[in-house]
């Protein structure tokens, strides 16, 4: 299949593997390792999307390596070997196991496998999911794999004001300064998180998860279903928050939690009067000289939360447009589409559309990914460029600067209003 025929081909466009999915989740609980059963390829294209969040995650991803006779006589010796040099070498609270796409089609019992090996740690195994979806349904299958695994008892005694986040990871880009943005507003407002499962929670803490009175999904093609397996399991109410963008983005998102688990949130309307205050000073300064923050058309193409969730913060905060264009990696049901957009469009769907859109776009602002700057740089258009989703080759972000929240308000509107500034000076 050609580039040009599917803008949602997985392996060279805007989206990753099952395989690297299921893995970000794994990879993102403290001390767990991922053991990938499949060949180099898939394992070095897994670890180079997973390490831009990591740059050590290669001492906890392994590789079975399986030869070419392995078609035939099947994994077990090579997968052998390579949980042998796990047990002598590394020390993981838990493994998961997970076979490529190519290895799924032998039916290995990998499970099977590693009990015999009588490995001193858990093991949780899995087929990729490669062969069926991208990164968020691979992790999504991790993380109920993982429940259902662990089949914790219920807890009778709720923790006050507890809650998990779900869908949650480091693998998205500016992923873990949004997250801690995200708990830091939370935890402002006296809510006590328990867990914050695939994004850096330890083993230990993930047993704590059924005390939380309340899930709270941020990323829903992420988390909504580990939110409905908990409620029917433990019945933990869950709420589809996604993610804060913008000052009014984040009252709403706030108000949308309390009303479901109520506390005081007055400390934060006072944060958020304090920086839109400022906010509408700078960019009234600004407005002074550079004019209005204005693009002919903007284009928002991200995983599905991000994307949805980004877009109500433009045109009702951010910036002014003709149009507005959204453009999801998966598709969202529970979160609310905005309203301000124009067009939405999902990207295995509606991929020729989404060729030809970005072929007609000029004067646009992209907020999105290095695979739609590079499409319109090829046919020299002029456009701004606002990376919020990977892959991204353009930009490097080291600062602990959110995109997300309160905070992270201010540094999007700043990335704008700079965008608009450095094109007045170049032209």
């Amino acid at each position: 299949m050609s580039e040009k025929a599917e803008w949602g081909n997985v392996c060279s466009r805007v989206d990753t593997c099952a395989l690297t999915g299921a893995a970000a989740f794994f990879t993102g609980i403290k001390g767990a390792e991922v053991l990938v059963n499949g060949p180099l390829w898939c394992y070095f294209y897994a670890l180079r999307h997973l390490e831009k969040a990591n740059g050590r995650l290669g001492e906890r991803f392994h590789g079975s390596q399986p030869d070419n006779n392995a078609v035939v006589y099947g994994t077990e010796e090579c997968l052998t070997e390579a949980l042998e040099y796990i047990r002598e070498n590394r020390q993981p609270s838990i493994l998961l196991i997970e076979n490529s796409c190519s290895v799924s089609l032998i039916g290995d019992d990998i499970e099977g496998i590693a009990a015999k090996a009588d490995l001193p740690f858990p093991v949780v195994g899995m087929d990729s999911g490669g062969l069926n979806g991208g990164f968020a349904e691979g992790y999504s299958k991790a993380s109920l794999r993982l429940w259902q695994y662990l089949d914790l008892p219920a807890i009778k005694t709720k923790c006050r004001l507890g809650v998990n986040l779900l869908g949650c990871t480091t693998a998205y880009f500016n992923g873990k300064n949004d997250i801690e943005e995200v708990k830091r507003i939370l935890e402002t407002v006296d809510y006590r998180i328990i867990a914050v499962p695939g994004a850096n929670s330890d083993f230990d803490t993930l047993q704590k998860v059924p005390a939380a009175q309340l899930n709270i999904v941020i990323n829903e093609e992420l988390g909504l279903e580990t939110a409905k397996y908990l409620k029917e399991r433990y019945d933990i109410p869950y709420v589809v928050a996604g993610m804060p963008y913008g000052i009014k983005g984040t009252l709403r998102w706030l108000e949308k939690i309390t009303a479901v688990l109520p506390t005081d949130i007055s400390s934060i309307y006072e944060e958020c009067a304090k920086m839109a205050e400022e906010l509408v000073s700078a960019s009234n300064e600004a407005r002074v000289t550079w004019g209005e923050l204005w693009f002919d058309k903007i284009i928002v193409a991200a995983p599905g939360s991000t994307a949805v969730c980004i877009a109500q913060a433009l045109r009702e905060e951010w910036a002014d447009t003709e149009k507005l264009t959204v453009i999801c990696q998966n598709q969202v049901k529970r979160l609310p589409l905005p309203q301000e957009a124009d067009e939405i469009l999902i990207a295995a769907q509606d991929s020729k559309k989404i060729e030809q859109l970005l072929h007609q776009a000029d004067n646009a602002l992209i907020l999105g990914s290095s695979s739609e700057s590079s499409v319109l740089m090829r046919e020299n258009k002029h456009f701004y460029a606002c990376n919020i989703a990977y892959p991204v080759q353009d930009e490097l972000l080291l600062a602990a600067a959110p995109f997300a929240g309160i905070r992270g308000a201010g540094h999007m509107l700043q990335r704008l209003w700079n965008l608009k500034i450095r094109s007045h000076l170049l032209y």
